[in-house]
């Protein structure tokens, strides 16, 4: 009994003396952040809330989808290669969009925006055929260009969408 109570105390001792301090301000990486309502800070940097980024002023203060949002001009290359027009508008969801005239099917897709990447939500159709695809958005001048990798059925796409 008393071998047991002796190691019970070297344990709880070597836990007190090796445990980590808490409430030390010092330590605190996350003391002078200040992430804004949309996000919150983790080990001194500012993790965003889905829909949000961060701004110039360094807090999560951008919505994501805004930079997407707008008329633009398409060149596709697939089975069948052309130009057409589509615009991007808001949906009802923070870091979701809906794209008109996708792929020129005449059809609106729903996206999910994360910064810079725009993927097409599943269980979507263009003239009856699946689609699927994302794209990467880059900032060229004051105008937003999506450059997209998608497929209708078995056909395989890529378009870019220069904001107009």
């Amino acid at each position: 009994m008393n071998k047991k109570l002796l190691l019970l105390s070297v344990l709880l001792g070597a836990f007190v003396m090796f445990a980590p301090a808490c409430g030390d301000d010092d330590t605190d990486a996350c003391k002078d952040v200040d992430c804004g309502v949309n996000g919150a800070c983790f080990s001194g940097d500012c993790v965003c809330d889905d829909g949000y980024e961060l701004g110039t002023d360094s807090k999560c203060s951008v919505v994501s989808r805004e930079k997407f949002l707008g008329a633009y001009a398409a060149t596709e290359t697939c089975n069948v290669s052309g130009d057409y027009n589509s615009t991007i508008t808001t949906s009802s969801s923070i870091n979701k969009v809906v794209v008109t005239n996708f792929a020129d099917g005449g059809t609106n897709i729903t996206c999910t925006i994360d910064e810079k990447s725009i993927t097409v939500d599943a269980g979507q159709k263009i003239q009856n055929l699946d689609v699927t695809g994302s794209g990467i958005a880059t900032v060229s001048g004051s105008k937003t260009v999506i450059a997209w990798n998608y497929k209708v059925g078995t056909i395989t796409c890529t378009a870019t969408m220069t904001e107009q």
